[in-house]
């Protein structure tokens, strides 16, 4: 019995640390063999020719379709990665001037507590930005993982229509 509750709690650690490390990685953070696995995969076999029976007539297709979604994803990167630089610059201005403006003892609460009010809003901003540009990055990724299995998925069927007929 006791040894059921240390596997028990065992499994519920692991979980909780694999869950919490995947919470915790920022959005560009992974590759995009890492981002799109199987869709990577496939690719290394469209361009090893060895793709499946059903895909060997349209490889240069599914290599155009690889190359399109390796070519969208470094823009998408980049762009959430400015984004973030931007959030962290911004952030570390603010509270440049916070403490210029509120040395110990404060001597002027009124112009602290405006800088520190600015600095507030200003952050604020900043952090919507960039958790719009997360959002975006988010959405691109699944609308390229779309596009990119749809393009097969009618390659699929054009080779099982042109065998049937």
């Amino acid at each position: 019995m006791y040894k059921q509750i240390l596997r028990v709690i065992g499994v519920a650690i692991v979980v909780t640390l694999t869950v919490t490390a995947s919470a915790l990685a920022r959005a560009g953070d992974r590759t995009a063999a890492q981002t799109y696995p199987v869709a990577t995969a496939l690719c290394v076999n469209a361009r090893a020719g060895t793709l499946a029976r059903r895909l060997e007539p349209g490889a240069a297709k599914v290599i155009i379709a690889c190359d399109t979604l390796a070519n969208a994803f470094g823009p998408l990167v980049s762009t959430v990665d400015g984004a973030e630089a931007q959030f962290l610059s911004t952030v570390s201005n603010k509270k440049s001037l916070v403490a210029a403006a509120c040395p110990r003892p404060v001597k002027d609460h009124a112009a602290c507590a405006a800088v520190r009010a600015t600095a507030h809003t200003t952050n604020a901003a900043a952090r919507v930005t960039l958790q719009s540009a997360v959002a975006t990055f988010h959405t691109a990724v699944e609308a390229d993982r779309t596009t990119f299995w749809s393009t097969i998925q009618a390659l699929r069927s054009a080779s099982t229509t042109s065998q049937s007929g």
